[in-house]
């Protein structure tokens, strides 16, 4: 009995030190470092990620310096990193991955390319600007519109350098002095015209995820107290194109009332008139409207030499940017098929949509079916069958929404939608029966 006492305990210790034996491939150090163009990507906080070829085992560390420092057991691994920065409007998507051999008494550090991609989720929702009827049916009213700008994306975004413009001739059928050989003379000089002002932001402005903010074109107050079948644009949350003083003592009274006293001055745009005129003349019936962002455009358009005067010598336009654009709707005028002109470049907006005016019909943007059904919040949310499209009451230039999701019952429902963004108006837009303040 003593013998076997003796025996398991010698048993029992061969098993203790058996225990403590150090393992046949101990946990090295692993450094990774983030590489963008060559160089490292020195910031810190991001969040780099390893999962073993080998089993379901995972790491996680975050950069110092653009460096994550991992303990783990040598193997065959993949390396990933993504991530977002957002700059103004402009969302700059990295990703990496990289699969990498850890082994042990080897120096395990390595490289992890970064490549980049740019979005921007800033894109004009709703263009409002050719009027309703009367109320007692006897003609139009037009002194109404506006724009709506919408957040595509689940980050906030920085709106304070955005501006507002739009592409000449103002009207899609009026001649156009830029079409030469049926060509757009600027469409291979990298810029495009704003005729004949430009209008900004003030204020410092921020649009939140999947939100917009709307922008009286003209006259922020209640219009509807006029005539029923207009909008109101007093909510105190909007914005005013505002600026008399930049038309002078002749500013045009009927675009630019008073705005209502609930919208503060800090909303108000600014302008600078380098035309003539006594109002922005953007036109009622078939606007090339854009929005664009660089951060001097004040002085940019008070300055000459980026005027053009192609059109009419008295009369120049600035001319800007492609890259600063940042989305663009053309309009053609219903009826001027034979006369209609495209005053985009493909690379801006690739096509059109047709308007029929004074009837309270909008321009507005089409919804991303998949890419909005795909977002997991939105489950029993999403109203479909939508019938607010001008098909059933416009024979010659009604249309719909394809997608069949009712995008602002569906927002009211507690949704987050987003839209198609192709930069190519006949894809991306609709003529919808009723502006969506109206709803």
């Amino acid at each position: 009995m003593k013998r076997i006492i003796i025996f398991m305990m010698v048993a029992a210790a061969m098993v203790a030190v058996s225990c403590e034996k150090t393992p046949s491939n101990p946990p090295v150090e692993v450094q990774i470092s983030l590489m963008l163009d060559g160089e490292i990507y020195a910031e810190d906080g991001i969040t780099v990620a390893l999962a073993s070829q080998g089993n379901s085992a995972s790491y996680e560390a975050v950069t110092t310096a653009g460096i994550a420092k991992f303990t783990v057991i040598p193997g065959l691994y993949n390396a990933t990193a993504s991530f977002r920065t957002t700059e103004g409007t402009t969302n700059t998507v990295y990703n990496g991955t990289a699969a990498i051999t850890v082994v042990s008494g080897g120096e395990n550090a390595f490289e992890l390319n970064l490549s980049t991609s740019q979005t921007n989720p800033l894109i004009i929702k709703e263009l409002y600007t050719g009027g309703c009827q009367k109320n007692d049916e006897s003609g139009y009213y037009r002194h109404d519109s506006y724009v709506i700008l919408y957040n595509n994306s689940d980050a906030e975004i920085d709106i304070s350098n955005v501006a507002f413009a739009f592409a000449t001739p103002a009207n899609s059928n009026a001649t156009n002095k830029y079409i030469v050989d049926g060509e757009l003379t600027y469409a291979s000089q990298g810029w495009i015209p704003a005729g004949w002002d430009i209008w900004w932001f003030d204020s410092q402005v921020t649009l939140a995820p999947y939100s917009q903010i709307v922008v009286a074109i003209d006259g922020a107050i209640n219009h509807t107290e006029t005539y029923t079948n207009s909008v109101d644009l007093s909510d105190g949350s909007y914005y005013a194109m505002y600026d008399p003083e930049a038309f002078g003592e002749k500013y045009m009274q009927a675009r630019y009332p008073n705005p209502s006293d609930a919208i503060p001055s800090s909303h108000y745009l600014q302008t600078y008139l380098y035309g003539m005129g006594n109002a922005w003349p953007i036109s009622d019936t078939s606007p090339a409207f854009y929005i664009l962002e660089y951060a001097d455009i004040e002085a940019y358009s008070m300055d000459d030499a980026n005027y053009d005067r192609t059109e009419n010598a008295k009369l120049p336009v600035v001319k800007v940017k492609n890259e600063w654009v940042r989305d663009a709707v053309e309009v053609f005028t219903a009826g001027k098929e034979a006369d209609n002109q495209k005053r985009f470049p493909a690379n801006i907006d690739a096509g059109y949509i047709y308007y029929t005016t004074n009837y309270g019909y909008t321009i507005y943007r089409n919804v991303d079916k998949e890419a909005t059904e795909a977002l997991a919040e939105n489950e029993g949310k999403l109203v479909y069958n939508y019938t607010g499209g001008t098909d059933e009451v416009d024979a010659t230039y009604g249309n719909t929404d394809p997608s069949g999701i009712d995008a602002e019952a569906s927002i009211a429902n507690g949704a987050h939608i987003i839209y198609k963004d192709t930069n190519n108006s006949s894809a991306d837009f609709h003529q919808r029966r009723v502006a969506s303040l109206k709803k």
